[in-house]
């Protein structure tokens, strides 16, 4: 995904992504956060619209790349974004009111729309192919047939803190899991709650328990544990999956971890849940690159990197056994239909064009899996770094909730995991209701 570039710092190596899925809607003069999901079957003069889950920041950079299309194509394209977007998505596919291009979170989602999904043409594919990782391809590829493009990636194995509290308080970059929970306790007796975390994110609320899960999963039993987790070789109650929700409860759970507490974090934003590192009211959020999207929402003049604002380091693994165990996930881009502007608009969309014009209108929490893109362009050390590395991680595992079915990634797996942080349900009822619902 990218052509790559590795930024080094004295205690901390931030490990590596590939990339995924984007999602196409109604137009919308709101690309703040919109909800609407009507229209399709543009182009033919119209415009094409695109709908998907990206708000905020981020959404005015995609707009921004998309208005360089246009300078060139003569092809309005318009963006409207909802966070309520898996949702809203399955209402339209089942009343035929499709967007023309969808941004899509997950490639489970990717295949229960195959159906309505025109495939990428052979054309484009030809042009792009090499690109990207092939891993990448796989993942939305239905009976022999590609149905979307690979749209931006993200490296989730990351913890966001503040470098002047880190200073201020002499805390060292955690290089094990073990530093990282004494970390943890030390922070705890310093006053600072070492936690912030939060999983209210609209109908999608949940969706933040499901990677701390993978990335615990991923460290303490490994890759191929891991896999068969996912492809549900192994039951979702199964022991080792207990143990991972079990620590996770140990963090999440224990007074005094998380900031407001246990009962704040199903009420807590996602987007607003790290914003608290900079005041130094806690002192770690676990959160994929784009979160950065987020602090600059709250703060545009905030800066990046060791010397700035916030920076991230690597979740530290638990052994030396599984190699730098690395969570990423993405977004992917599909058509609805095969009007010529849409398709055009789908071209560029695969193109490292898009990938340099959206780096350079520099909105933040945006990294490209297009592995020709030129990194110089990201205006962040941090980003530079990520963008580098992002199909350097090894080994590598893309989110596991976007690749279970959908009833269970984006569904069960949510709600039931949310009743469990609220207290409403037990861990066993809640490993037990997500096993009941997996498709036969």
């Amino acid at each position: 995904m990218t052509s790559h570039t590795r930024r080094r710092r004295p205690s901390i190596l931030i490990a590596g992504l590939l990339a995924l899925v984007l999602i196409a809607a109604a137009c919308t003069e709101d690309k703040k956060d919109t909800t609407s999901t009507g229209g399709g079957g543009g182009g033919g003069g119209d415009g094409v619209t695109i709908s998907g889950p990206e708000t905020g920041a981020e959404a005015d950079g995609f707009q921004a790349a998309l208005d360089e299309f246009t300078k060139t194509s003569d092809i309005e394209v318009t963006y409207s974004g909802s966070r309520d977007f898996e949702s809203q998505i399955r209402v339209a596919a089942e009343g035929d009111n499709l967007p023309d291009i969808a941004v899509i979170p997950q490639p489970g989602l990717v295949a229960d729309l195959a159906d309505k999904i025109t495939p990428v043409p052979k054309e484009t594919l030809d042009a792009n192919k090499d690109s990207y990782d092939p891993y990448l391809w796989d993942l939305v590829t239905v009976d022999g047939t590609v149905l979307g493009v690979p749209n931006k990636g993200d490296v989730k194995s990351l913890v966001w803190y503040s470098p002047s509290t880190f200073e201020d308080k002499g805390y060292e970059i955690p290089e094990t899991w073990d530093d990282l929970m004494t970390l943890a306790d030390t922070m705890k007796a310093d006053g600072i709650a070492p936690w912030c975390v939060g999983i209210e994110s609209g109908e999608a609320t949940g969706w933040t328990l499901t990677d701390w899960m993978e990335d615990i999963m991923l460290r303490l039993h490994g890759p191929e544990v891991y896999d068969q987790w996912v492809k549900h070789e192994i039951p979702f109650n199964d022991p080792k999956v207990k143990e991972v929700a079990q620590m996770v409860e140990d963090i999440w759970f224990t007074e005094g971890n998380v900031l407001n507490g246990r009962q704040s974090i199903a009420s807590t934003g996602f987007a607003q849940a790290g914003l608290p590192i900079t005041d130094g009211s806690c002192g770690m959020h676990r959160q994929a690159n784009f979160y950065a999207a987020n602090f600059s929402d709250a703060n545009p003049d905030i800066k990046f990197g060791p010397d700035g604002d916030v920076d991230a380091f690597y979740l530290p693994t638990m052994s030396d056994e599984f190699g730098k165990v690395t969570l990423s996930g993405g977004t992917y881009i599909v058509a609805f239909n095969d009007d010529a502007d849409t398709l055009a608009a789908l071209d560029f969309l695969a193109s490292e064009d898009y990938a340099n014009a959206r780096i350079k209108a520099d909105f933040g929490g945006f990294l490209s899996p297009n592995q020709e893109h030129d990194t110089s362009l990201y205006s962040s050390d941090l980003d530079r770094t990520l963008a580098e590395i992002l199909v350097t991680a090894d080994p590598v595992r893309f989110d596991g909730s976007d690749n279970m079915p959908s009833e269970v990634g984006a569904g069960t797996f949510w709600k039931e995991g949310t009743n469990w942080v609220l207290g409403t349900n037990e861990l066993d009822q809640f490993l037990d209701n997500v096993e009941a619902s997996w498709p036969k």
